[in-house]
């Protein structure tokens, strides 16, 4: 990865001009290396040579948005666009930028735009559901996130969305099966498995409860919040207490 950061240096450093070598190596140092700033500049430079490809905008709207500068990733997408407009992931990234600035309307018709042009893309469904469900719209939340599990169905996230969903409307049966669906993707989520463990729980199933959310205190971070683990402390003590008697 050095070797290959220098070797672009040395090919910029021999052609300013270079636009495909300052664009390698901006990508090379904002994905790899981590030097978003650096990766902009490079970026930028790219365009400035040659403003008419749309992967370079795309990028530079990635590199800015990991800047949290999402007003100028909103006008990089929209330059990438323009050269691209069916390019689904500047859409989907461009809702990401806009609902970071609460600008939920167009964050939501940016997902759909991404989603009609790259039907496959999970993110996109996901990113679209989580939106609805933010906004307690559970009925549109729930059409999203089954449609993109049909285009998707290897995406967990989709799945655990799907169950979180339908535990707000208190549809136990149908949320357990979504974090059911959601394990056998990603069997180490602590998060699912604790989302599991109250469904089990809410639903009437203590022994299922309690081996979730056992199965929870040992998965979870180590940053994770004293009082969520606290409590599903004390819902386990509560269940087997009861089994006892």
């Amino acid at each position: 990865l050095v070797n290959a950061v220098k070797k672009l240096e040395q090919a910029v450093n021999v052609d300013p001009t270079n636009d495909k070598a300052l664009y390698y190596e901006g990508m090379l140092r904002y994905q790899k290396l981590g030097e978003l700033p650096k990766g902009e500049a490079l970026l930028r430079k790219a365009i400035e040579v040659n403003g008419k490809v749309a992967e370079y905008h795309y990028h530079l709207g990635t590199t800015l948005a990991a800047q949290d500068k999402n007003p100028e990733a909103v006008a990089a997408f929209d330059q990438c666009l323009e050269l691209d407009a069916k390019h689904g992931e500047a859409h989907f990234r461009r809702g990401m930028a806009l609902e970071a600035q609460a600008r939920f309307d167009d964050a939501q018709a940016a997902y759909r735009e991404a989603i009609k042009n790259s039907p496959r893309l999970a993110e996109a469904y996901y990113a679209l559901g989580m939106l609805y469900f933010r906004f307690e719209k559970y009925p549109h939340a729930l059409q999203v996130l089954k449609n993109g599990t049909g285009n998707a169905p290897a995406y967990a996230p989709l799945y655990k969305a799907l169950g979180q969903t339908y535990q707000k409307q208190k549809r136990f049966e149908d949320a357990i099966n979504q974090f059911e669906k959601t394990l056998t993707l990603d069997p180490g989520d602590a998060a699912t498995h604790f989302n599991l463990g109250m469904a089990y729980e809410s639903n009437g199933d203590a022994e299922q409860a309690v081996q979730h959310l056992k199965r929870y205190l040992v998965l979870k971070p180590s940053s994770e919040d004293s009082l969520r683990v606290q409590t599903v402390r004390d819902v386990i003590a509560r269940l087997e207490n009861r089994g006892r008697r």
